[in-house]
């Protein structure tokens, strides 16, 4: 299978297994420090061109396909969760926000693979199998990752001394 891989291809599966990798190390370590930050630096670089790269792959059906569409929705996940670190001063909930929509690229990664593997390990004969089994497994791996994204998402942030006084004096902050 690998021989037969396009140079796109060849990419795409390599750094979509070098972000699944990534990703899962994000969620085992603790979420603050400059390892966190260059994983997190290399997983959306590696995921900007990895879905890049998606576009470029159509041996699967022979056309354009869900896996495009999977990748094109991926792209706006990485993009928002990115945009609220890069922003000077940082929103008040760029936590959350970052954490739910690097959380739902990664939950986009693991269906992906989930429903490659499948489809290509299953003796599925038709379209339509191919269609049912694509949406089962999607809908497993979003019920499963829907909870552990819940359970392991970000406590909400304490105000801050300044704006605990501000509000006391009555000063908008």
């Amino acid at each position: 299978m690998i021989a037969n891989l396009t140079f796109a291809g060849a990419i795409h599966v390599t750094l979509a297994l070098l972000c699944t990798a990534a990703g899962f190390l994000q969620f085992l370590r603790p979420k603050r420090g400059a390892g966190h930050r260059a994983r997190g630096y290399f997983y959306v670089y590696a995921m900007l061109v990895s879905d890049g790269t998606t576009l470029l792959i159509y041996r699967l059906s022979g056309h354009f396909n869900l896996f495009h569409v999977a990748a094109i929705v991926n792209f706006p996940c990485i993009v928002l969760a990115i945009v609220p670190l890069l922003r000077t001063p940082r929103p008040a909930n760029w936590r959350t926000t970052h954490y739910y929509f690097i959380a739902w690229s990664y939950v986009s990664l693991m269906s992906a693979a989930a429903i490659n593997i499948g489809v290509r390990l299953l003796p599925l004969t038709t379209r339509g199998q191919i269609g049912l089994t694509a949406l089962v497994v999607s809908i497993v791996t979003m019920a499963i990752a829907s909870i552990l994204i819940g359970k392991f998402r970000p406590l909400p942030e304490a105000p801050t001394v300044s704006s605990k006084l501000a509000e006391q004096s009555g000063v908008p902050s």
